[in-house]
């Protein structure tokens, strides 16, 4: 039998608990950014971070001293993550773009959504240096510091400004993210990479880029912001899910959708 979603008023306790969680660890993050440089774990292409550690357990005691029976998935703890049924779960990333932090970048931020089953019902985007918060719940609108927001009118591909990045996974032995990023090089205005998915898709959610374009994303990077976007009038699409965790995703504005789904699908290797 499939969940019943909450009503308004519990949404709206879903989406502040969830501004209140991702503040949390942003302010954590921002207020310690002189220990950025702690490394846990150093990979090719990117780290972790003990600041991305104590920042997801700032996030997850707001949410339990709230809510103290739901589900926390962290970015940090995924590989402990149960099946959850009917019980909310709490989807976090306490650092989205986590190298820009390094390295002293002011585009990163904390990203916290709940879900109830497969679906998303409330989501907070906070970008500490900027003092940004954008939030949205299933049945309301998309806001930025509390105004509505809303995505942009470019009405075709050749005009638009998308927003992409390349996968950490990627090695010279995989060709396929760089011929789907010269394709959007050359069939859009401009391409940009970031560097901060879930600041990327609420850039598009309010209308500061056209589209957001990743062939190798996580649930964490894109659930909460998804869920923005789609609530300011944006479109999302799950292109492909190669695990539990991992997907190609595009979020775009309500116009340029499906020639870009034209555009790229050849390059993700689906039909």
């Amino acid at each position: 039998m499939k969940a019943s979603l909450p009503d308004e008023a519990a949404l709206r306790d879903l989406l502040d608990c969830a501004c209140s969680a991702a503040r949390a660890a942003g302010l954590h993050a921002r207020s310690e950014a002189h220990r950025r440089h702690a490394i846990l774990e150093e990979y090719a292409h990117d780290v972790k971070l003990l600041l991305d550690r104590e920042s997801q357990h700032q996030a997850e005691e707001v949410i339990r001293a709230r809510f103290p029976d739901h589900v926390v998935l962290g970015e940090e703890t995924a590989h402990q993550a149960c099946e959850s049924g009917d019980s909310p779960t709490w989807i976090i990333d306490p650092i989205d773009g986590t190298l820009n932090f390094l390295h002293g970048l002011p585009l990163w931020c904390s990203s916290v959504a709940v879900a109830i089953g497969d679906v998303v019902v409330a989501g907070a985007v906070y970008v500490a240096p900027l003092e940004e918060l954008y939030a949205a719940h299933i049945r309301g609108p998309a806001t930025l510091n509390g105004s509505p927001i809303h995505p942009s009118a470019t009405d075709s591909l050749d005009r638009a400004l998308v927003l992409t990045g390349l996968s950490k996974h990627v090695d010279r032995s995989n060709d396929r993210p760089f011929a789907l990023l010269a394709s959007l090089a050359l069939n859009t205005r401009k391409v940009r990479i970031m560097g901060a998915a879930a600041l990327d898709i609420c850039h598009v959610a309010r209308g500061l880029a056209d589209a957001y374009v990743e062939s190798s994303i996580y649930l964490w990077d894109v659930a909460a912001a998804g869920l923005i976007a789609r609530r300011a009038g944006g479109k999302t699409t799950i292109l492909h899910q190669y695990d539990r965790w991992r997907c190609f995703y595009i979020c775009t504005n309500p116009h340029i959708h499906d020639e870009l789904l034209s555009l790229i699908r050849p390059h993700a290797g689906f039909t």
